[in-house]
């Protein structure tokens, strides 16, 4: 901004998905400004009314005013050089006038002195506009891009920044959970390591992410818990589920800007705006179906990496099961199996099985050890306890699946069960190069007739199509 606006004179618009960090930024630019020589004006928009500060070498006054009354406040700025910054600016309607109001003392004769203008933007883009306007005016964009995982990490390096954020980084006690199955977790990575936070805090951070992903704000501000309220809230606000409505990205104004990421592509020329979180993604696939999420996830194939593709595939999975059925493959690209459409339960537990026939659940704790799903079959005394992964080699926990069938033969519902099936599912295409490196915890299952260093035989492998790899438009 220093560059850009004080000295080359350029309008700014600083772009992005809300919660990057972007009026932080702004307002450490506009503190540092020498104000011996500039007054600065920061306006904040709320709906309609404007919380206006008016710096000026040290005296500092604020106030609110509604659009309305802007244009008098701009002009009776009483000095030689003035910078003002709108925070807050999007492009709908009711922001026209606000825009306007700017631009019509930025480029009044009648108000004397050097003048600067920014326009903090909670949105991705400003729309349409005129190229000479845009050339005349001198308007240069600069693009604030979502959080990665590696700058959160280096962010909470800082032991005082991470003391401070330290009580949102809350997703291992999240009460969205049924048990404690998160803080065994943590229990179980700190084995070798100390009692500290910060010496735990990639894990921490890591297991926030889930829910918060790009959004700073969404990371280091709210709780685990405010986080899930908030994007509860913004999906349910989407116009409707449509591929329309979800292909069209950050940049549609039918789409509720908080749900977006943006990053820059490293592969062709713009952005690419994926879902924010993974959480986000999950709750939008599982509403809309295997097609709609497909022609969403094919526009934005290159942000894949093998976090991103584990939990893709994951989804597709679930959203198989509410949708129609799952199709299972064998190393030969056939069709050998179809899992039926069913019921899919969220818990890190045992749920209460009312249903004689087959119940899916779904463990609340993303990164669950050894299962992502299980079936549960009363009817038959059937269950199927599945691992799901895009790595071309896993380990097969065996303890983890044991912890789970003597939490069911605990239960009130509980039963004998006379057939357990243990499936690893991964994408079809890497089928044939798939294998289990090694077991640990064998002779846990003798109780259901899997016999003591045989437990890798066992286990069924098999294939599913996944978002992108299968994916044709």
């Amino acid at each position: 901004m220093r560059e850009k606006v004080l000295e080359e004179k350029h309008v700014g618009y600083v772009l992005g998905p809300p919660g990057t960090g972007k009026s932080t930024a702004a307002m450490v630019f506009a503190l540092a400004v020498d104000r011996t020589r500039w007054d600065v004006i920061w306006i904040h928009v709320e709906g309609k009314i404007l919380k206006c500060v008016h710096m000026s070498g040290q005296e500092r006054k604020t106030g609110t005013i509604d659009i309305a009354k802007l244009t008098a406040l701009l002009e009776s700025i009483n000095a030689q050089n003035c910078l003002v910054l709108v925070d807050g600016w999007t492009y709908t309607e009711s922001r026209g006038d606000l825009e306007g109001t700017c631009f019509l003392w930025y480029t009044s004769a009648n108000v004397p002195g050097e003048k600067r203008l920014v326009f903090i933007c909670s949105v991705a883009s400003r729309g349409k506009s005129s190229a000479d306007f845009e050339y005349d005016w001198k308007i240069l964009e600069h693009e604030v891009w979502s959080w990665t995982l590696d700058e959160y990490l280096d962010a909470i390096n800082d032991k005082e920044f991470f003391n401070n954020v330290l009580p949102k980084l809350d997703a291992t006690s999240n009460n969205t959970s049924s048990t404690n199955a998160m803080q065994q977790a943590m229990k179980k990575r700190r084995k070798s390591q100390s009692d500290d936070p910060f010496d735990n805090r990639a894990f921490l951070l890591e297991t926030k992410y889930h829910y918060a992903g790009g959004s700073c704000r969404c990371m280091f501000l709210y709780t685990t818990a405010e986080v899930i309220r908030q994007l509860n809230r913004a999906i349910e606000m989407l116009p409707d589920y449509s591929t329309a409505t979800l292909s069209s990205g950050s940049r549609s104004p039918l789409i509720v800007n908080r749900l977006f990421a943006l990053f820059e592509s490293h592969t062709s020329t713009g952005v690419i705006a994926p879902l924010i979180s993974r959480y986000t993604a999950i709750q939008i696939g599982i509403k809309t179906g295997p097609d709609e999420i497909k022609h969403f996830f094919f526009k934005y194939r290159e942000f894949a990496n093998p976090a991103f593709s584990g939990w893709m595939l994951e989804m597709a999975f679930f959203i198989s099961l509410r949708h129609g059925g799952l199709e299972i493959f064998d190393e030969s690209n056939n069709i050998v199996d179809k899992w039926e459409q069913a019921t899919v339960v969220d818990s890190d537990g045992v749920p209460e099985l009312k249903n004689d026939g087959p119940v899916w659940i779904r463990p609340l704790q993303w990164n669950q050890g050894g299962y992502d799903a299980i079936m549960v079959c009363k009817q038959t005394r059937f269950v199927r306890m599945v691992q799901i992964t895009c790595a071309s080699t896993h380990t097969f926990r065996i303890d983890y699946f044991y912890s789970w069938l003597k939490k069911l033969s605990e239960t009130n519902g509980s039963f004998n069960v006379d057939k357990l099936e243990i499936v690893f599912v991964v994408a079809k295409d890497s089928l044939q190069n798939f294998t289990i490196s090694n077991a640990t915890g064998q002779g846990l299952l003798e109780a259901f007739g899997w016999e003591k260093n045989t437990e890798i035989s066992r286990v069924r492998i098999v294939g599913m199509r996944g978002l992108i790899s299968d994916f044709k438009l």
